[in-house]
C-alpha cells in the first residue's frame, strides 16, 4: 500500500537535542555535589516523562549539596527552579542537516506529516518553533498525553486514529529502542535514524537512514 503519511519521533530525528539535554541534566546534579556517570544519563534517552522524574528523584536524593530551601523541594521543582535561572537551550543550531529541505519536499509530494513524541507538548514547541517546523506536522502528539508513553504503542496508535489512517499506509521515523519498539507494537513500518552514540540496538527497523533526507528515496 503506497505510504500516505510519515510520523516522526523528535528528540534525535528531527533535532539533536539529547547531548544538550544530558548535559544541562548533568550540570544541575554537579552543582549539587552528584556526578551522574555518562551511562546513567544514557538511560534518559527517549525515556517518558515519568521515567526522568523517577531517575531525577533518585539522584537528587542523593545529592550532597542542597541548600535548606532546596532540601524542602522535590527533584523536578528543584531542577525547574534551577533551568528557570538559565539561558534556555537554543534548538535551532541543534535542527538534524536536511530536516526542512525533506519536510517540505514530502508536504509537496502530498504525504501528510505528524510528530509523535514523548516530550511534553512545551517541549516540542520550544523545539521545533525556532526552525519553523511546527508548520509541516497536520497532528502534534506528546506522550504526556498517556499514562504510558513509549514502548508503548498508544501514542502511534492516536496518531494514526486522528489521522484517519492505518499502520499499512503510515511510517515512523524513529532512533531509539523504545520509539522502535512503540513504532513495531502498532502495527507499522519504521525508518530508523542510525544513532552510535547511545548503545541503542536499533532492530527491527524496515529501512536504515544515515540522515533524515534518505527518507525522499523511500517515498517516492
Amino acid at each position: 500500500m503506497p505510504i500516505k503519511a510519515v510520523l516522526f519521533d523528535m528528540d534525535g530525528v528531527l533535532v539533536d537535542s539529547e547531548p544538550a539535554h544530558q548535559e544541562r541534566v548533568r550540570q544541575f546534579f554537579a552543582e549539587h555535589g552528584l556526578n551522574v556517570p555518562a551511562e546513567q544519563l544514557i538511560t534518559l534517552v527517549g525515556c517518558s516523562g515519568d521515567y526522568f522524574v523517577e531517575r531525577a528523584t533518585e539522584w537528587w536524593a542523593q545529592a550532597p549539596r542542597k541548600s535548606e530551601a532546596e532540601c524542602a523541594l522535590a527533584a523536578m521543582d528543584a531542577y525547574q527552579l534551577w533551568k528557570d535561572g538559565r539561558k534556555p537551550i537554543d534548538y535551532g543550531p541543534l535542527l538534524n542537516p536536511g530536516v526542512c529541505e525533506t519536510l517540505g519536499a514530502l508536504s509537496a509530494r502530498g504525504i501528510r506529516l505528524a510528530v509523535a513524541s514523548s516530550t511534553s507538548h512545551e517541549g516540542i514547541r520550544q523545539e521545533l518553533e525556532p526552525s519553523d517546523l511546527l508548520r509541516f506536522f497536520e497532528v502534534v502528539v506528546s506522550g504526556e498525553e498517556f499514562r504510558e508513553s513509549k514502548p508503548n504503542p498508544e501514542i502511534y496508535l492516536t496518531t494514526m486514529a486522528r489521522m484517519g489512517l492505518g499502520p499499512d499506509e503510515c511510517i515512523a521515523v524513529e532512533d531509539s529502542d523504545r520509539g522502535i519498539a512503540a513504532a513495531l507494537a502498532a502495527g507499522m513500518r519504521v525508518a530508523v535514524k542510525l544513532e552510535p552514540r547511545f548503545g541503542f540496538a536499533q532492530e527491527g527497523g524496515t529501512w536504515y537512514l544515515d540522515s533524515v533526507d534518505e527518507l525522499l528515496a523511500i517515498v517516492a
